[in-house]
């Protein structure tokens, strides 16, 4: 089986062209009221799954679209 995963270093280097304004996971924690632990394991873990609401959360904040920055992560095993 699959997941969905979100490019969230990708938005926050958009982020950063588009206002010339560069967060942090810190900075993001803030913004969005997440800890800081729920913001990396986002950015760095293939095997997180974050919920709508937090990923709601931070694409706020950024004022970007989600759908920008998703992918499809297959698992080794394949789909079943």
């Amino acid at each position: 089986m699959g997941q969905i995963k979100f490019d969230l270093r990708r938005a926050l280097e958009d982020f950063e062209a588009r206002t010339g304004i560069r967060l942090t996971y810190e900075s993001l924690a803030q913004r969005t009221e997440l800890s800081i632990e729920t913001i990396k394991s986002i950015a760095t873990r293939d095997d997180y799954n974050a919920t709508l609401k937090n990923i709601n959360s931070i694409f706020t904040a950024l004022k970007s679209n989600p759908i920008d920055y998703m992918k499809w992560i297959e698992n080794s095993r394949g789909l079943k």
